[in-house]
């Protein structure tokens, strides 16, 4: 079967799979499958043959972790010339590989993010100050700047590509900020993590933009009853689904600003199942970035509690699968923002079944529950400020199978994330 080469991963058949490779996906849903894992380094056949039992057709490798197919073959050639050595020669001691061994995959998903964190921290603080400009020039009546805009996104873009864990973990501790200006832009870069990640970078600049500017219509609204948290009228619910329809004619008057960014503003609170507002369209008449848009929307509010109590990650988790199993969202879309942002989001505090604390530091695209985390605290309390990186997926080359038993909150056990995520020097 033929395979796919993106830069340092392959995909191929089950068949071609051999001892020595890195598995990092398979060819079916984390959701669907009775791995705890899908990322591995394959030591023994019998592991190949679990996974041909359980139907898997294709794999993805990673050869800069372990073996390439190419290699693979070239090893398989010399057998016979392997079989034929002596007794004595198979006896003597063998040297060792001079090449250093794969570079463990958690190391490699950490330091990208912790040499970018003080270059995301400038972009953010940059694009929250631009958004802030928008936002309160929209709010006394004036015009977008699609300009000022596009340097916003322009930046985001470039982080991102560089370190998504560093983009999101910024997001992730201005968690509990409400304002719209910094809801845009985490909005902004979430939908573009997810592109990004997902592999549908395609117009991820129009994409970008309106979700930036996906509320612009609330800067139109009476302040008093954005702040409004209960006691809301119906006639006031009607006026606030009305933003989206307020952004797109602020957005029509603006120059610059593409009819694909206005169908974001305007959709951005539309569901597939017509369920949706101002307009209760439906099915194909919606575009895959105002989805977008509209999960990534419901996601940061559900995580700050912007439009109620603050839950936590799981139950964010919890409440994207029950809109996609009343169909009010695509099921297939909704795996993708979760494989991209994950059940534990980058920054997260967690407790381990060890007793050990541990903080986020990279998601898990082929299993959710088994993020990347880097050990700060020991079982007994010591604290670790350069403690060992661990996928628990893959275990921290200490047979210890750990999990996450529970999301701490980093205020009231006063532990700031940031201060773990350096480089040792």
């Amino acid at each position: 079967m033929g395979r796919e080469e993106l830069s340092t991963k392959k995909r191929i058949a089950i068949a071609d799979l051999r001892p020595g490779m890195y598995v990092v996906g398979l060819d079916r849903s984390w959701l669907h499958t009775p791995f705890l894992f899908h990322r591995k380094l394959i030591q023994r056949v019998d592991e190949i043959d679990q996974l041909k039992k359980h139907g898997i057709g294709e794999v993805v490798i990673d050869t800069s972790c372990g073996a390439d197919v190419d290699a693979m073959a070239d090893d398989n050639s010399s057998l016979a010339e392997d079989s034929a050595r002596s007794a004595a020669d198979t006896l003597q001691p063998q040297m060792p590989n001079s090449a250093p061994p794969p570079r463990p995959a958690a190391d490699a998903a950490f330091e990208p993010m912790a040499r970018e964190l003080e270059t995301a921290r400038a972009v953010h603080a940059e694009a929250l100050q631009l958004a802030r400009s928008i936002f309160d020039g929209a709010g006394g009546g004036a015009l977008v700047d699609a300009q000022v805009a596009a340097q916003v996104i322009d930046n985001l873009q470039s982080s991102i590509a560089r370190s998504p864990e560093a983009n999101l973990l910024l997001m992730q501790m201005r968690r509990f900020q409400k304002d719209l200006f910094t809801h845009a832009v985490n909005v902004c870069v979430l939908a573009l993590v997810v592109a990004n990640s997902e592999g549908t970078g395609a117009g991820a600049e129009e994409l970008a933009l309106g979700a930036l500017l996906h509320d612009i219509g609330e800067t139109r609204l009476p302040r008093q009853l954005l702040r409004k948290l209960d006691g809301v009228s119906d006639a006031e619910t009607q006026l606030l689904k009305r933003h989206p329809s307020l952004g797109v004619a602020l957005l029509a008057q603006s120059n610059g600003v593409a009819a694909a960014v206005q169908d974001i503003v305007a959709d951005h609170h539309e569901r597939i199942d017509g369920s949706g507002y101002p307009a209760g369209k439906a099915g194909a008449a919606l575009s895959s970035p105002s989805q977008l848009v509209a999960l990534t929307d419901s996601y940061d509010d559900m995580l700050s509690g912007r439009n109620c109590v603050a839950l936590q990650p799981t139950e964010v988790l919890r409440q994207l699968y029950v809109q996609a199993n009343t169909g009010s969202v695509e099921r297939d879309l909704v795996e993708k923002v979760i494989r991209s942002l994950g059940v534990y989001p980058i920054g997260s505090v967690v407790e381990l079944n060890t007793g050990e604390r541990a903080v986020v530091v990279a998601t898990n695209r082929a299993t959710a529950l088994k993020p990347t985390v880097r050990i700060i605290m020991s079982r007994s309390g010591l604290v670790q400020f350069h403690g060992p990186i661990v996928s628990l997926a893959d275990g921290g080359g200490d047979a210890i199978e750990r999990r996450v038993i529970a999301v701490l909150d980093p205020v009231k056990e006063r532990i700031d994330p940031l201060v773990f995520l350096r480089v040792a020097s």
